[in-house]
């Protein structure tokens, strides 16, 4: 039978649920219209005008009775507000109520996002979801819909496939008895990463039943248009906006008293202003970002009491293309800031979240010396944030960055350094930014790399909690937060160069240690890594540590090769460790540090590192030590019954991934037989088989009679060496 519990957490993977992204939305209404020295009351107004605007349109499309709506907008022109209005008016749900009639209404939701993770903008995550949506309202179909999966039990240990999802909507749409009719929501279609033909051919079958609504949105110029041939069935919100950009325009420019005197001066110079709101409405093609950006322009030249003609001016070279603008922004910055301008830049874009405004005061400090943040005592960090000039700071960001980036100023109690935070003015601009990487490299003349720099940041972040944390009762989600963050840019930063140069992040990373060590502070020995632990069954074995866990250890699990090497070969008895050996650390991957980032799912990686193993092997690990945790048996057993088990009932990966974790696996046994591992392991699991059969069932039987054929080559010349002699 199968199991509504395994699609929903299947589907929880995806890590995109309709409320946190229409947030996101939300948030970047607020940056379309920020400005840096702007009341709060300014942005919240400027919100509402332009959400107030899109839902006065919402009657052209809730009274449409067709099966499929589409909307065809540039990026910025508020297709996800439209979107976000729709999917929460109260007249979408009455007038779908009555078109649903007597039977149950189910609305779904999905938001496609580039910029987000795999599944957030795959077409496997948008059917997933959906399904599970679909499933968990009307579970009576399951036996029609997933009836040959429900026959073979696949569901119960194996990842859903594209073509699965496909056919199983297929059948949906042909139900003719259904006592239920659903309204899909998708956002964002052009921000699908797979074949466009695919998604036409799958919304084209769900829009022939009668049970089923549509209401998508794209940008122009791609091939989902083709999908709604017939214009009555096309809302462009830019043939909807122009009247109510022109109130919004003219609103925002009311506040500037130059420009109201200048529109009441005399009739002619009244007309022209109106002229000069008209071209601004018009040549937004749609565009609300363009317009705030625009209107701003035009906002400060009037205050510099320029004339009509200059203000004209304006608008007539303001680039069309967001891009060309943002471009025009960093190519106005003074060329005394530019190379600061392009270190910020490049921090923004590589940060896994907005980062406080502290961020950037260390940076200055990093420019002057780049040991600041190791160097410093966890009181002197402390100190120095109470001496912040945050006013100044604030200037100094803006000066670099122009309003390319914003500042929040938070109004709620806050650590000091969390009072502020600094975020893009919309998320066209990390685009862009990720697009002008290699001209911002340009501007830099020392040598900068932003995810060492992000490392460094991080740790003076780390400094910054208060003395009197303790670690030892309740891990503190902000520390696990940085740390995490730490971890996550020192393996970034080890990807970015060969595997045989050294990292240069030792140094910030054992700073890490003693830092964490000083909150957690337990009397016990007890080390802090404990506080991150996960006891998450791997198999059918706790890993847990008792008492026993090491920075070293959760260094290996977070693939910092680079760094446990450095750490050895400083001192090899770091080889040396109670409890769970290294080796077992690097073959049992757990979710230790990913799991406290965004997007942890899709971070998160089981597959051993090789490069990892082949280390601790070079280094003298034993693929036979013992692990007394695990009942005894030893490290080279317990990888064996770890990916035999993930193999046969792990059901929360796609087939692309699993392919990859196999492989993996293959690789490592190579590299654990190469360094002696036993082939007359097991004998006392609960397996049934021995090494070679779980070679076989793994790996099938031709690369499994390789590793059984290198196995025995090895035991044989291991033999003949031990027979061997010397005669002098």
């Amino acid at each position: 039978m199968i199991k509504l519990a395994e699609i929903e957490a299947s589907n929880k993977e995806i890590d995109i649920q309709g409320e946190s992204r229409l947030n996101l939305i939300r948030q970047d209404i607020l940056r379309l219209v920020a400005q840096t020295k702007r009341s709060t009351e300014d942005l919240v107004e400027n919100q509402g005008a332009e959400l107030a605007r899109l839902k006065t349109k919402l009657d052209t499309l809730q009274k449409e009775q067709m099966t499929s709506k589409q909307q065809c907008v540039q990026a910025g022109s508020g297709k996800s507000t439209l979107m976000k209005s729709i999917y929460e008016n109260t007249r979408t749900m009455k007038n779908l109520h009555e078109w649903a009639g007597s039977k149950r209404l189910y609305v779904a939701s999905f938001y496609f996002w580039n910029q987000g993770t795999e599944k957030q903008k795959s077409g496997l995550g948008l059917f997933q979801s959906l399904l599970y949506q679909i499933l968990r309202s009307t579970p009576d179909i399951m036996t029609t819909v997933c009836k040959d999966y429900m026959a073979q039990d696949r569901l119960h240990y194996e990842a859903w496939e594209m073509r699965e999802l496909q056919e199983m909507f297929r059948r949906i749409s042909q139900q003719d008895q259904l006592d239920a009719k659903f309204c899909f929501f998708i956002d964002g279609l052009d921000e699908y990463d797979g074949e466009e033909k695919d998604m036409i051919e799958l919304l084209t079958a769900l829009s022939l039943s009668e049970h089923i609504k549509i209401c998508v949105s794209s940008r122009p110029g791609r091939l989902y248009e083709s999908f709604l041939p017939s214009q009555d069935r096309k809302f462009d919100i830019a043939n909807f906006t122009k009247e109510d950009m022109k109130r919004h325009i003219d609103i925002h420019l009311q506040k500037s008293s130059n420009w109201r005197n200048l529109a009441a001066s005399d009739s002619q110079s009244s007309y022209d202003c109106q002229q000069i709101i008209s071209e601004i409405s018009a040549r937004a093609a749609g565009v609300w970002l363009w317009v705030s950006l625009v209107t701003n322009d035009v906002v400060k030249e009037a205050d510099k009491n320029e004339d009509i003609d200059t203000l004209r001016r304006i608008v007539h070279e303001f680039p069309h293309d967001l891009y060309a603008y943002f471009e025009r922004m960093i190519k106005k910055i003074p060329k005394l800031h530019r190379e600061e301008m392009a270190q910020m830049f490049l921090i923004a874009v590589v940060e896994s979240r907005p980062f406080p405004l502290y961020a950037f005061s260390i940076l200055e400090k990093e420019r002057k010396n780049k040991d600041y943040v190791t160097d410093t005592p966890i009181h002197a960090q402390q100190e120095a944030i109470e001496l912040v000039d945050w006013e100044a700071l604030k200037s100094r960001v803006q000066n670099r960055c122009s309003d390319l980036l914003i500042i929040h100023d938070w109004l709620d109690h806050r650590p000091n350094y969390q009072t502020h935070s600094v975020d893009f003015l919309h998320r066209t601009v990390r685009d862009f930014l990720l697009d002008y990487h290699r001209q911002l490299r340009m501007y830099l003349v020392k040598d900068f790399d932003p995810l060492v720099s992000m490392s460094r940041i991080c740790l003076g972040l780390l400094k910054t909690f208060p003395d009197d944390m303790d670690l030892r009762d309740v891990p503190h989600p902000g520390i696990l937060i940085i740390t995490s963050e730490i971890m996550h840019y020192a393996y970034e930063v080890e990807k970015q160069s060969e595997l045989e140069e050294e990292t240069p992040l030792v140094h910030v990373l054992d700073e890490l240690d003693r830092v964490n060590s000083h909150y957690a502070r337990d009397p016990t020995g007890v080390h802090w890594t404990q506080s991150c632990h996960s006891f998450k069954r791997d198999g059918r074995f706790v890993s847990g540590e008792g008492t026993q866990c090491s920075f070293l250890g959760l260094a290996v699990q977070a693939r910092l090769v680079k760094y446990v090497r450095a750490k050895i070969q400083a001192d090899h008895r770091n080889m040396q460790k109670d409890g769970r050996p290294l080796l077992d650390y690097a073959l049992r991957i757990q979710d230790m540090t990913s799991r406290f980032l965004p997007n942890h799912r899709e971070r998160y990686d089981p597959s051993p590192d090789i490069d990892m193993v082949k280390s601790l092997l070079r280094n003298g690990a034993d693929p036979n030590q013992a692990v007394h945790l695990n009942s005894g048996y030893s490290v080279w057993e317990l990888f064996l019954i770890s990916i035999y088990e993930l193999h046969e009932f792990d059901g929360s990966r796609s087939r692309a991934q699993k392919e990859r974790l196999n492989k993996a696996w293959y690789k490592a046994c190579e590299a654990m037989i190469e360094a002696g591992a036993r082939s007359d392991c097991l004998p006392n699991s609960d397996l049934g088989m021995d090494a070679s059969a779980v070679f076989h069932r793994v790996f099938g039987e031709n690369r499994g009679y390789i590793l059984d054929q290198e196995m025995e080559w090895k035991i044989k010349g291991t033999q003949q060496s031990g027979n061997s002699c010397i005669t002098m």
